[in-house]
């Protein structure tokens, strides 16, 4: 557009643009004193008007990083995920924020369009003293000594001009897109979804509504909504029809009588003062909740998180929270697999008996089953992420050979538990029992229901897992209070500590040898059950990071 530009044009830009700072270059076009149908008739397209610009100079725009958002990348980077840079800036701009963030630690090669048509595209580095071709002879070679950053025109050259599998090769190793519009801010994230990744994608601004829309996980900033509205007020502050000056200035005769370029200065003065005053408010006002307005249109409306803060610490709680939610569910999948098998042989081993548990036995057990379950979903996230990955879903083989081998244990123990009770009782003399009879508590009853509330007791205390991901069984009072508290209980029958206790609950005297069968299986089968499920979770209960 411009007609003529200094020498050190390309110099100056470029360095600035490297160090971060947004460019834009001014200039002007006096086009005389010409009527509004003139000027149409002159100059009927944008494109008439809008050459042989008089160049005037830089407006450089320094956007300093927030406070957290170093330690926010390095947390996210130490948990094992992949990050990403879309923005609409200029390439150069982006490189250097991706290296003060610390995206990548490799040297940053854009794609760069050639400046002769009868060149190829190239990667190029930022300094411009690395050039490799487009399509490098080795491909995993250059991925791996490389990060790479592609703008929105060269998005549009490898999509059209270059193979599919080259551009599937090349997608998850691109670090930055720069200079990109907001329908290929969509098409990158819907490229990444068809690659396997699963995406969470945080933006603030309209423009960004498309790619929170198709990312797995959305995350909108209304800060940035306040931003705007706080600029536009800024602006309105500090425009020369909001600076009042006096016109007529009373001196008394202590002070000193002024000029009236001196009293045209202090004037300026002090409304650069309440203008500064009213910035401060402002900004104030940006940063607490309350002020903050959705508007339609905005990114919260297609986001399904939306976050009042300028930062992204809110996508750290996200993932915090969302690890959190997945191991407790995992868990009591588990707890609930394993309780279910060692309930359905105590019933079916007292049934072939004729017997059964009272109505006072089934009410303890299930109090005590209700408290953990309900202590357990209360476990809250660590302050940090971790490195390792949670396993994505219930079906793997960390949990399925983990039940398995828990109640195989759990199983040998009910046996040889109800086993060494049948030798201490009377044989049957029906051969079929009747089971609408009363109930009558005995030996075989008493040991099953001791066992078995037992062992379902401790698969809370077994498949409890808080770190790396939650907070563990000590800091989780409630749960652990629950657990000591069902574990005393159980002892306390076992060993006839509260005769009252055991006798509401219909449990018979044990004998003292059987006693310390009993409570020796028990102590066995939570340590052989504990060494099983953490050797597996040492080996198989940890997802991993795709490499490409």
């Amino acid at each position: 557009m411009s007609s003529t530009l200094p020498e050190r044009y390309d110099e100056i830009y470029l360095r600035l643009s490297r160090q971060g700072a947004r460019v834009l270059a001014l200039g002007y076009r006096s086009l005389g004193i010409l009527s509004n149908q003139q000027l149409r008739e002159q100059y009927p397209t944008r494109n008439s008007v809008e050459c042989k610009l008089e160049f005037c100079g830089f407006v450089v725009l320094s956007c300093p990083l927030k406070p957290d958002s170093k330690a926010m990348i390095r947390e996210l980077r130490h948990s094992s995920h992949h990050l990403t840079m879309i923005t609409g800036d200029n390439p150069l701009t982006a490189c250097h924020v991706a290296k003060e963030l610390r995206f990548t630690k490799k040297p940053l090669l854009v794609l760069t369009a050639p400046s002769d048509e009868s060149k190829e595209w190239i990667w190029e580095s930022v300094n411009k003293d690395i050039s490799i071709p487009i399509q490098p002879p080795n491909l995993r070679d250059f991925t791996k000594a490389n990060d790479l950053c592609v703008t929105g025109e060269g998005l549009v050259h490898l999509s059209t001009s270059l193979p599919v599998s080259f551009f599937n090769s090349i997608m998850p190793h691109v670090k930055v897109f720069a200079r990109v519009s907001p329908k290929q801010k969509e098409q990158v994230i819907i490229k990444l979804n068809n690659l396997g990744f699963v995406t969470l994608m945080c933006g603030d601004g309209t423009n960004d509504v498309a790619a929170l829309k198709h990312a797995h996980v959305g995350v909108a900033l209304l800060a940035g909504v306040a931003a705007k509205r706080v600029e536009q007020q800024d602006n309105t502050t500090a425009s020369p029809s909001t600076v009042q000056v006096p016109a007529v200035q009373t001196v008394t005769p202590q002070q000193q009588v002024l000029t009236p370029a001196e009293t045209a200065a202090r004037a300026r003065e002090q409304a650069r003062e309440q203008t500064k005053k009213k910035f401060e408010e402002l900004y104030k006002q940006m940063e607490e909740p309350e002020q903050t307005i959705v508007r339609l249109g905005d990114a919260s409306i297609a986001a399904p998180f939306t976050s009042r803060t300028s930062t992204i610490q809110c996508v750290c709680h996200i993932i915090k929270q969302g690890r959190c939610t997945l191991i407790t569910t995992l868990q009591m999948f588990k707890i609930l697999a394993l309780n279910a098998l060692i309930l359905a042989y105590s019933l079916s081993v007292l049934y072939l008996d004729g017997i059964k548990f009272s109505d006072g036995q089934h009410t303890l057990q299930g109090l005590l089953l209700a408290g953990c379950f309900l202590f357990i979903s209360r476990s809250k996230p660590l302050k940090t992420l971790a490195r390792e990955r949670p396993l994505p879903n219930i079906f793997n083989l960390y949990t399925l050979i983990s039940v398995l081998g828990q109640f195989a244990i759990h199983l040998t123990a009910l046996v040889y538990v109800v086993n060494e009770a049948h030798k201490r009782i009377p044989p049957k003399s029906d051969e079929f029992a009747d089971l609408e009879a009363e109930f009558t508590p005995n030996l075989v009853n008493s040991t099953v229901y001791i066992m078995s509330i037992t062992l379902q007791i401790a698969t809370f205390a077994v498949n409890y897992q808080g770190y790396p991901f939650m907070e563990s069984l000590r800091s989780n009072k409630p749960l652990l209070y629950s657990i000591i508290f069902s574990f005393s209980l159980v002892i306390s029958l076992i060993f006839n500590l509260l005769p009252q206790l055991t006798e509401q609950f219909q449990i018979v005297l044990i004998p003292d040898d059987m006693r310390l069968i009993v409570f020796y299986v028990v102590l066995g089968d939570v340590i052989l059950a504990y060494t099983i499920d953490r050797v597996l979770a040492y080996f198989l209960g940890q997802a991993k990071l795709k490499q490409y």
